[in-house]
């Protein structure tokens, strides 16, 4: 049961919460699918995180401004300040769209890309986290189940 779960976590790291029809060939039992897919997506979040506060601190952007090429990703990042469009969907984000983004990521388009679209985007990272967590565990756990209703389930 604990190497189905991990094998369906690899999954759903790899390919996102398309892994989870391909799961249910690993084990057909819906509990141990939504585990596995939710402790995939914690993983990947986790580590997406772990990176993207790594790159947006100030220590990393002083080292990697020094080089030639990182001075020119600096200023990409710096750029998205000045641009009034970026800056006008940033607040449109944060006030009216984040909480549904962030609860239904897990199912599209994955935990992964929109963990690394929050950073990349610079939106709340603590409302994010929040409602990703909770998408994680009920919308993600809602797919499965209705996946496993419709398809797995003999009837």
């Amino acid at each position: 049961m604990l190497s189905d779960i991990l094998r369906i976590a690899v999954l759903c790291v790899v390919f996102g919460s398309v892994s989870i029809p391909i799961s249910f060939e690993v084990n057909s039992n819906p509990l141990i699918v939504w585990f596995g897919n939710a402790l995939g997506s914690l993983l990947s979040a986790l580590v997406v995180i772990a990176i993207g506060n790594r790159i947006t601190s100030d220590q990393f952007k002083g080292k990697v401004s020094k080089r030639r090429v990182g001075k020119k990703i600096v200023t990409v990042f710096e750029q998205g300040d000045d641009n009034k469009k970026v800056m006008k969907a940033r607040v449109l984000i944060n006030k009216h769209g984040l909480r549904l983004f962030s609860f239904l990521c897990p199912i599209f388009p994955g935990v992964l890309i929109s963990t690394s679209a929050v950073y990349l985007l610079e939106l709340d990272r603590k409302v994010y986290k929040r409602w990703m967590v909770a998408g994680i565990f009920f919308a993600s756990g809602a797919y499965v189940f209705i996946y496993w209703w419709t398809f797995v389930k003999p009837h």
